[in-house]
């Protein structure tokens, strides 16, 4: 726990990738149950999605962000990490069925999930932060460049 809020503090006064790729560094899941891991993600871009079930405006932009990555994701060579911000894990659970990509597990949302919103510098949701191949923050927050230019991909600020 300790390790996880010095790396966040690193990354407020670093971001380098070195530090984004290993605060990165762990075990994802797909829709499926299939243990997704960070070397299976090697050379693509990463969008960092904090949404939450209880969030009426997640709610709305949950079916936008599915079109466009959808259209996007295996041309562009992108992946979305899905960051829960939801109460209780049931329905962080039935939330992630609405959602084609991958998500970060729910016993590492307390610890990792919140190093990574400190990561975006976020204070709402819903928010997106793309990194890039090489683990660089490339935007903070690009939630309505994603939806209103998609054409702009990988949506470098």
């Amino acid at each position: 726990m300790r390790l996880l809020i010095l790396t966040a503090f690193l990354i407020l006064l670093t971001e380098g990738s070195d530090v984004v790729k290993s605060l990165l560094d762990t075990t994802y899941l797909d829709q499926d149950g299939n243990n997704v891991t960070l070397s299976d993600l090697s050379g693509k871009y990463i969008g960092l999605y904090f949404s939450a079930h209880w969030c009426p405006h997640c709610r709305d932009y949950t079916p936008e962000l599915s079109k466009v990555y959808n259209k996007l994701h295996a041309d562009k060579n992108w992946q979305i990490i899905w960051v829960s911000e939801d109460h209780s894990e049931d329905e962080s659970n039935d939330y992630f069925k609405e959602m084609p990509w991958l998500r970060l597990q729910w016993s590492e949302k307390a610890t990792r999930g919140k190093s990574l919103f400190k990561l975006s510098k976020q204070q709402y949701i819903p928010a997106v932060t793309m990194v890039d191949p090489e683990f660089n923050v490339i935007n903070k927050e690009c939630h309505d460049l994603i939806t209103f230019e998609p054409e702009d991909f990988p949506w470098a600020s």
